[in-house]
């Protein structure tokens, strides 16, 4: 069995390949099955992934680990790729970004792959932004959650906008109003990387964006 965690190896896909192109990140690993008891992780070799930006389309690294004890392995991501994507984080962020702002899936494609290296089709964005709706309510509670455990004294629930009888898109405004105060809260500027591939690596895998 395999399992993959996200870490901030890079901001962007060329310092990745600079870094770490031919040269295992230096960190070391405990197994997250609690019946291991921490066991250290032994270096596992690596495979290849594809990652898209607009204009290229590369073969990166990804290293794995793996536990003696177990048997399982894990698989460590830069954090502007996730594990079921070839587009870069940042470029899926930009296309949703440009769908609540009103753009056509069709306008979105053209923008995001050159045509150039194959493009993307607006069949393809549209299938991000429906997955990206259907998981945007869970995040967003495990957002709020976390604020509050850091000592967020708002009362987050109020502040959204129509409360339960909310849309999905009333609670995307509130996953971007709860976003901006959870990466406050680390003093991080989204400016270059955006605020997904941040995010990304503190969520758990089945609520990654």
């Amino acid at each position: 069995m395999c399992k993959n965690r996200i870490l901030p190896f890079g901001k962007t896909l060329k310092s990745y390949l600079k870094e770490h192109g031919e040269k295992r990140p230096n960190i070391s690993l405990c197994c997250p099955d609690k019946s291991c008891k921490k066991r250290t992780l032994y270096k596992h070799g690596r495979y290849y992934r594809w990652a898209t930006t607009k204009y290229q389309c590369i073969l990166i690294p990804i290293y794995r680990w793996y536990c003696p004890l177990c048997g399982k392995t894990i698989s460590l991501f830069p954090n502007f790729l996730i594990p079921w994507a070839r587009v870069v984080t940042t470029s899926r962020e930009a296309a949703f970004n440009r769908r609540r702002k009103g753009d056509s899936f069709e306008k979105i494609s053209k923008s995001i792959v050159s045509p150039a290296i194959g493009g993307i089709s607006a069949t393809t964005i549209k299938r991000w932004w429906n997955r990206y709706l259907a998981q945007i309510g869970r995040t967003s509670i495990w957002v709020a959650g976390r604020l509050i455990h850091f000592g967020e004294e708002e009362d987050l629930l109020r502040l959204h906008s129509k409360g339960v009888n909310s849309t999905t898109l009333d609670t995307l405004k509130w996953f971007y109003f709860l976003l901006q105060k959870y990466v406050q809260k680390f003093q991080f500027n989204p400016s270059l990387m955006g605020y997904l591939s941040f995010l990304n690596t503190h969520l758990p895998a089945d609520l990654r964006l």
